[in-house]
């Protein structure tokens, strides 16, 4: 799906912010370290006044084009393959709230003792899974709302796999 939405300032930092908050969230008992995701999604086919059965509901939470914001942490696991990454987590969360219109996603990440001391990218497979919805959608890695990096998904992820080759 095409990504016609131009990103503003004030999207770019209520999305990081929002995935500092949720970075406090995660549960990183064994790595010690937490990711949070803050996912800019809209409605596809859907009505705005359809119940959100998930998710942050909170309508101030629309930004001015009516996208909502959902956020995830990693959760980790003993074995570390079921292990969910941030990123993920947000996208099941929009999701099973009708949200499949991805604009942007920011996430940060760094050691619970020292912090967010650099930028943390998605992983592979939360590239294939972002994929999936807008290959062009923003990705926004953050140190803070004035520090970060920001590129189109298909910048990491070139030539994907993706629903096109299913049909």
């Amino acid at each position: 799906m095409e990504n016609d939405y131009i990103i503003g300032d004030t999207d770019i930092k209520r999305l990081i912010v929002k995935a500092l908050e949720a970075r406090e969230r995660a549960y990183a008992r064994y790595s010690q370290f937490k990711v949070g995701a803050a996912l800019l999604a809209g409605r596809e086919n859907y009505s705005d006044e359809a119940e959100c059965v998930g998710g942050e509901s909170d309508n101030n939470d629309k930004n001015a084009n009516g996208y909502r914001v959902f956020t995830g942490c990693n959760i980790e696991n003993s074995s570390y393959g079921a292990t969910i990454c941030a990123e993920r987590a947000a996208v099941c969360n929009a999701v099973s709230s009708g949200y499949k219109d991805f604009k942007a996603i920011a996430i940060v990440g760094g050691l619970n003792s020292t912090g967010i001391n650099g930028i943390t990218y998605p992983c592979g497979i939360c590239r294939q899974v972002l994929s999936e919805f807008s290959a062009d959608m923003y990705v926004i890695a953050a140190r803070s709302e004035d520090d970060y990096d920001m590129r189109r998904l298909s910048e990491f992820l070139p030539a994907s796999f993706g629903a096109g080759q299913m049909e």
